[in-house]
């Protein structure tokens, strides 16, 4: 008969999630994740097969606990009120106060050498899967609203999804949440400039 876990897998994700958050995947060494969960190499490879084992297993849990904010923005009404949602919960995300800063999946993509290929394809094509249904998206309610000036669906999906990859190297590299918001205004206004316009003369007039 098996033997019970002696620990709490789910605290045991919480703490890797972090540890591969604040450092990227090939930075965080065994010795950290270690230190982080109180489990024993050989705990750890039992419990999850591999470092790469146990990073996939907290990449479920950040898509499911962090990224949860992507399917209430797809689901706003208009390209606009979409990408503003996005941006909205991506500067959230990359500036929260009780996680590390940046973005996991882009951090350790960065960082990814040759030695881990498939885990750095996987990590893109996560990436591109969302991009392609930003761009599904986009086309389904562009008869709802403008896309920003300028593009078709595919070159705004584009654009919004590597715009979202710069605001994680500048919210790791130090940016605060206020300077990232500026950073997002001046894109919105830059994407629908005629909304941006309409909305100064409402406060004008207000």
């Amino acid at each position: 008969m098996a033997r019970p876990r002696e620990f709490d897998e789910d605290d045991v994700l919480e703490s890797a999630l972090h540890v591969f958050w604040d450092k990227g995947y090939e930075a965080a060494s065994l010795a950290d994740l270690q230190e982080a969960t109180g489990l024993t190499k050989s705990s750890l490879y039992k419990a999850f097969d591999s470092k790469e084992g146990l990073f996939r297993r907290v990449l479920e849990r950040y898509n499911r606990d962090h990224l949860a904010f992507r399917a209430v923005a797809l689901a706003q009404a208009t390209p606009q009120l979409v990408t503003e949602a996005l941006l909205s919960g991506t500067v959230n995300l990359h500036t929260g106060r009780n996680t590390p800063s940046g973005c996991l999946v882009t951090l350790s993509a960065l960082s990814c050498s040759a030695e881990v290929r498939p885990l750095s394809e996987a990590l893109s094509e996560s990436r591109n899967a969302f991009e392609r249904l930003l761009r599904e998206r986009f086309d389904t309610i562009k008869g709802a609203g403008p896309l920003p000036n300028g593009m078709n669906s595919q070159a705004a999906a584009a654009f919004i999804s590597t715009f979202i990859q710069g605001l994680a190297v500048q919210a790791k590299g130090g940016a605060t949440r206020r300077r990232l918001r500026q950073i997002v205004t001046a894109v919105l206004a830059a994407m629908w400039p005629g909304e941006a316009s309409r909305a100064k003369q409402r406060k004008a007039h207000s």
